[in-house]
């Protein structure tokens, strides 16, 4: 939800103008609670509740916690201070990360997957951590020249926006966003001069007054 409303955000600020220095900051802030914090305490807290973690352990998942919040408030921070080229993300996005956690998580509890599977989600908010202030590239999707490709993408962007709301099928929108996430690195290095147009800059968005939380649509 948090993604989608992110969206919406962007969208109506550019519709009605609306962009400002406030905007800008207030939108960082809600992302790092958004994609931030919530993922990190989601994992956090819900390992606790295992019995797993005690003693070192506990305190292991906290640091664990706190690189992620810290890295995507490190990447919200470069990206108010930094312009460049909108091609493609230098890092992955907070918005996208967080994606892949709510819905894995909730892909999770609907399947009822074993419970030794949760406890390896520590390393998944380092590995997030890591990815988020990297240099990994990945494209942003945009409008192309091949109509079949944007038909495909705009269904599926439509199909989150209904999933989402009504709490449905999780294990499809961590697909879209794993495949989207996998597909988009890959190419990238496939592609050595994907985004060389860009000047480096990590987050830039092509919605003024917006994060880079523009991620609904990309999760297709």
């Amino acid at each position: 939800m948090g993604c989608l409303l992110d969206k919406l955000d962007g969208s109506a600020a550019r519709l009605l103008k609306a962009t400002s220095k406030f905007g800008v900051e207030f939108d960082s802030f809600a992302d790092f609670v958004a994609f931030g914090i919530a993922p990190a305490g989601l994992l956090y807290y819900r390992l606790l509740a295992t019995g797993h973690f005690v003693g070192w352990q506990k305190t292991a998942i906290m640091v664990a916690a706190g690189m992620y919040a810290l890295a995507l408030a490190v990447r919200l921070a470069r990206f108010n201070v930094m312009t460049g080229g909108e091609s493609v993300f230098f890092g992955l996005p907070g918005t996208l990360l967080g994606a892949i956690i709510a819905s894995g998580y909730l892909t999770w509890e609907k399947f009822k997957v074993s419970e030794a599977v949760l406890l390896y989600s520590p390393a998944v908010l380092v590995l997030g951590a890591v990815l988020m202030v990297s240099t990994v590239r990945l494209p942003k999707l945009k409008l192309r020249k091949n109509k079949l490709a944007n038909a495909f993408t705009a269904v599926n962007v439509a199909a989150v926006y209904i999933c989402a709301p009504l709490r449905i099928l999780p294990e499809y929108m961590v697909t879209l966003a794993l495949a989207y996430t996998v597909g988009g690195v890959i190419y990238c290095l496939v592609n050595p001069l994907a985004g060389a147009e860009s000047s480096g800059e990590p987050d830039s968005s092509p919605v003024p007054n917006a994060s880079e939380g523009e991620t609904a649509e990309r999760l297709a």
